[in-house]
């Protein structure tokens, strides 16, 4: 409703002052001089100083104003009142007040317009203000905490790639004298010596081929090659031709539809998609040839990828599972497998900006599914 001359002001001053002091901000008021001449009881408690007791050249000691350092006092002319008298306008900017009032100092976060007549001449200017020293003091322990978290990732890292540098020579060392023990003493100790050396020296090869992966995993993130543009039809023909003595003797069929131009590191991609493959050769269902089909959908800013395939497929609430280092189907490092192919094909995708998903059915085959992102055009 339209209020006319003669109508009754609908908020008087001693109204205006129970909403001012209400409020959870602080409101103070200036005029062109500099002088406060509105403000509200949450200002002064925010603040810890009487606001009228203070001229504009001396705020900044006098409401000990300082920078996001915390110990450099804000100059009088940088402070949002001031700016805003002067026609800015001030949106969130963080500050420190600490003074003998409040020792252990606030963070607020101010906000500040001029104040316009009708003519439009700044007359003055507006300042509202908010502590924020709980919502600061929440953000600083989530930083610290990411870093500590950061730092912690690093140093495993750090280690794993450590722990499986210095324990590959002397893994070797172990399963090259106990290869020669099967070979010199087989027959000659009995049938169950036979088969203790038999067991033992599968045993020494698998953990060296899990500190191999072991190794990849660790230097993933640690990559010294710049990432360059790779055609994945080559790549992936390359990889089926180094494969072709076990898609033979597994009597595999892979068909593939023209794969994209990408960028990358071309030894993680290789591995990405030879570990894939794999799960898909090694997981096939009894008499039944394994058909494996690779496809790529195009998306906005992604190819998406999928690798379907017809073997034995898993209960649905491991496909979660699938990817968590050094898991199993079966609980046991079967046929030699480390637990670690695809939780290495899920970082190398992660490491070039994608995603990978595993969908699956026991009996149902398998569909992996990543994304990498296009290559700049």
């Amino acid at each position: 409703m339209a209020i006319g001359m003669e109508t009754e002001p609908i908020v008087n001053f001693d109204t205006l002052r129970l909403i001012l002091d209400n409020m959870v901000d602080g409101v103070i008021v200036a005029d062109d001089q500099c002088n406060f001449i509105v403000y509200n009881s949450k200002a002064q408690e925010i603040i810890g100083r009487n606001v009228t007791d203070s001229k504009q050249e001396g705020w900044p000691s006098y409401f000990g104003i300082f920078k996001s350092d915390q110990i450099t006092l804000c100059p009088s002319d940088e402070l949002p009142m001031t700016r805003a008298i002067r026609g800015e306008t001030v949106f969130q900017e963080e500050a420190w007040i600490r003074n003998e009032n409040i020792a252990d100092g606030v963070w607020v976060s101010i906000n500040a317009t001029p104040l316009r007549n009708e003519m439009g001449t700044i007359v003055g200017g507006v300042g509202v203000f908010r502590d924020i020293t709980s919502q600061k003091q929440a953000a600083q322990k989530i930083e610290q905490a990411a870093q500590d978290l950061a730092k912690s990732h690093k140093e495993l890292q750090n280690l794993a790639f450590a722990v499986s540098h210095e324990l590959q020579g002397p893994i070797s060392i172990v399963t090259s004298y106990l290869n020669l023990l099967s070979i010199r003493y087989k027959d000659r100790l009995g049938a169950d010596a036979d088969e203790f050396i038999d067991k033992v020296v599968n045993a020494s090869k698998i953990i060296e081929r899990m500190l191999d992966d072991l190794w990849i995993y660790a230097r993933i993130n640690k990559q010294e090659t710049e990432a360059r543009e790779i055609s994945l039809t080559g790549l992936v023909d390359d990889l089926l031709n180094e494969m072709h003595s076990k898609i033979e003797k597994n009597r595999v069929t892979v068909t593939r539809e023209i794969l994209p131009i990408v960028r990358g590191h071309k030894a993680q991609l290789h591995y990405l998609f030879k570990a894939v493959l794999d799960n898909a050769i090694d997981f096939q269902k009894p008499e039944c040839p394994p058909q494996i089909d690779i496809r790529v959908n195009e998306e906005s800013e992604s190819f998406w990828f999928s690798i379907e395939d017809n073997g034995i497929g898993i209960k649905q609430d491991e496909c979660r599972e699938i990817f968590n280092l050094f898991h199993r189907i079966h609980g046991k490092p079967e046929g030699g497998r480390t637990g670690m192919g695809l939780p290495i094909a899920k970082k190398i995708v992660e490491h070039h900006g994608g995603q990978i998903y595993f969908e699956s059915l026991t009996g149902s085959g398998s569909v992996i599914r990543f994304s990498l992102p296009k290559t700049d055009a």
